[in-house]
């Protein structure tokens, strides 16, 4: 099963024999398996990354946006924001005069001081797209609250979509923005101020989107731009049962679970990763038998059930169609399990007699004898680069009808059913003893670039000037990451050899 993995790893001069994970008896799919495929998954979708940066928090102080701090419904909101913000470590960014500068406040009362003093509003010059590229190449949540004008060489940037770069960017690494916008005047022109919050990753209790949504929602209208689909759960009859096939008529749980569903099953969801592993004991000759058996009492006719989608947030795209694509994932994961083990072991180095780089003498480990270089550098082939899986057609398909039914009925809990393809047959698996990927993919998805919402993102300025800068960067951001044949759920199969 392994050799494809293994050649592909390999230097052009070694043989397979010099395979030091061969060599030392290294077990890929030992008891940690399911670990592996779990950092195999993340290494390989974004939003995975689990380590998080300092939250921070932008505040555009640029003359006139005082105005909208003094209105009564945006200090409240501005008041909840900073109790909950700082009441945690967080950094604390002033925008004015062209320069992007860290404010040093204890606490809230401090921050609350400085917004309410109208000294600290000196000119129009808060540099915003700088700021969100820096919030950008970060790692961590950040809140900005700005009004969105931007002023470059002295000219108001009115129709340029300056921050289609970094919004892109940021949603392309997994993320989303939430966009809480309050109205207000400043003198006879209607504005908008825009707490927006970047989120980062996969949201969770300790988000910033988490804490501060219920106090922004009342008095504001939402946006969300995302290309993500988070909006997943799942109806499992127990924890560690999944989603898969159980013969509801047998007398014990030992006997309903026909597919013989190991220890070792990882539900990835409750992480917030968006993928399952099955570790099987049965082999894929025997579930075919069995696939046969209850299709005759037009059973097991479906291989996954009871995963949910809410697509009723349709701020961002509205989702047509999807599609199930089933591949053997098998000489990839090897290749990244090996490289990611190899990182595990780095060698002891010391100095040869002309001061040169070299193993120590002490070191005996075969792998990092194998996969570094005298300099303690990993060797390239040792280092994971993804490559493409093998297809395998006419073994699972989307349940459609399920799909359909569910959406008409309630948009907000829409069944995804993963069947037997009517052509299924276990010599379309040619490596049965491989690891098998099941994608659930988004195949359609339209862009909404009108309606109530999005005018929200355009204003008529003091010169009559209509800005519409923010609306067509956010326009051409959607256009541009439009989630088609995107990846929202796997499930990794590995049955019994």
């Amino acid at each position: 099963m392994g050799l494809f993995a293994i050649s592909a790893c390999k230097g052009s001069g070694e043989s397979q024999s010099e395979d030091p994970f061969t060599a030392t008896n290294f077990n890929l799919y030992d008891q940690n398996l399911g670990k592996r495929i779990e950092a195999y998954h993340n290494a390989n979708t974004p939003g995975s990354e689990t380590e998080k940066g300092t939250p921070a928090l932008y505040i555009d102080f640029s003359s006139g946006i005082n105005k909208a701090f003094s209105d009564p419904k945006i200090k409240s909101m501005m008041s909840a924001c900073f109790n909950t913000i700082l009441s945690q470590q967080f950094e604390v960014y002033k925008l004015g005069s062209n320069k992007i500068s860290l404010l040093n406040v204890a606490n809230t009362t401090e921050l609350g001081q400085q917004v309410s003093d109208p000294k600290q509003y000196a000119d129009i010059w808060a540099p915003l797209q700088s700021s969100v590229e820096k919030i950008v190449a970060g790692n961590g949540d950040a809140l900005l609250i700005t009004d969105f004008e931007e002023w470059q060489k002295n000219v108001e940037v009115t129709n340029t979509a300056f921050l289609k770069i970094p919004f892109s960017k940021w949603l392309e690494k997994g993320n989303s923005i939430h966009f809480f916008i309050a109205d207000y005047q400043e003198g006879k022109v209607n504005k908008h101020l825009y707490f927006t919050i970047f989120s980062y990753g996969h949201p969770d209790a300790g988000s910033l989107i988490s804490k501060l949504e219920s106090k922004l929602s009342p008095s504001t209208t939402r946006f969300d731009l995302s290309n993500s689909i988070c909006q997943l759960s799942t109806a499992y009859p127990s924890e560690k049962s999944g989603g898969i096939f159980y013969d509801e008529n047998a007398k014990s749980d030992k006997a309903k679970n026909v597919l013989d569903l190991k220890e070792g099953y990882i539900n990835g969801l409750k992480n917030g990763h968006n993928f399952e592993f099955y570790p099987l004991g049965l082999d894929w000759k025997s579930i075919d038998q069995l696939h046969n058996t209850y299709a005759a009492q037009n059973q097991f006719n479906d291989f996954f059930r009871k995963l949910f989608i809410d697509l009723s947030n349709e701020d961002s795209y509205t989702f047509g169609n999807f599609c199930v694509k089933v591949s053997d994932v098998t000489a990839d994961f090897e290749n990244f399990a090996k490289a990611d083990e190899a990182k595990k072991h780095q060698p002891k180095l010391s100095k040869g007699n002309n001061g040169e780089a070299k193993f120590s003498d002490q070191e005996k480990d075969a792998i990092a004898l194998a996969c570094y270089n005298a300099d303690g550098k990993l060797k390239e082939q040792w280092i994971y680069k993804a490559q493409a899986s093998n297809p395998l057609n006419e073994v699972f398909t989307l349940n459609q009808t399920l799909f359909t039914n569910t959406r008409a009925s309630n948009p907000k809990h829409i069944e995804f059913g993963v069947s037997f393809d009517p052509k299924f047959s276990i010599a379309n698996i040619p490596d049965p003893d491989g690891l098998i990927r099941v994608d659930i993919l988004s195949k359609t998805a339209t862009p909404n670039l009108q309606g109530a919402k999005m005018a929200k993102f355009e204003w008529i300025n003091a010169k009559n000037t209509s800005n519409t800068a923010l609306s067509e960067s956010i326009k051409n951001t959607l256009q541009e990451l439009k989630p088609v044949d995107k990846v929202v759920y796997a499930y990794y199969i590995k049955t019994k050899q």
